[in-house]
């Protein structure tokens, strides 16, 4: 007779880490100006998906005056709110590919942010509101913590 005859033998799952403690360290160990600058990236690539299905729901609703710029316009910001997202998930990472995207990505929102400022219908908050949270994030990221931290070893 073999040695496990008249057992069951229950297979117990080992858990091998917590999620939320791990959370917890991670968040922990990375500089708060880089998450500063993570968050604010977020949040601007949440705002870019918001805009986005603005843009498809009023295509759908036939609120547009050409519906082939209206269809391209939306394609060009579905693509970036998700480069946006992807990036934002990269510096939370520290992913060496994400600190250059992320001043490029700020560069495009301070130019919209200077433009907003003139013209026929130039807005002085929605200027203010583009380009302030840009220039924390690029603040965030030529920190001196922050470069340390995507450099190359």
């Amino acid at each position: 007779m073999g040695r496990f005859e008249g057992r069951v033998l229950l297979a117990t799952p080992k858990i091998v880490s917590q999620p939320t403690r791990e959370i917890k360290t991670q968040l922990s160990k990375k500089p708060k100006i880089l998450l500063l600058a993570v968050l604010i990236t977020a949040i601007q690539s949440v705002v870019l998906w918001l805009i986005a299905l603005w843009s498809a729901w009023s295509i759908i609703q036939g609120d547009v005056l050409s519906l082939v710029s209206a269809l391209f316009l939306t394609g060009i910001v579905l693509g970036a709110a998700l480069f946006l997202s992807n990036v934002a998930i990269g510096m939370f990472r520290l992913q060496r590919w994400a600190y250059t995207p992320s001043f490029v990505m700020q560069l495009l929102i301070v130019s919209i942010g200077v433009a907003s400022f003139g013209g026929e219908y130039g807005l002085v908050v929605l200027g203010f509101g583009l380009l302030l949270p840009a220039a924390l994030v690029f603040f965030a990221m030529f920190s001196k913590t922050v470069r340390a931290l995507f450099r190359k070893d």
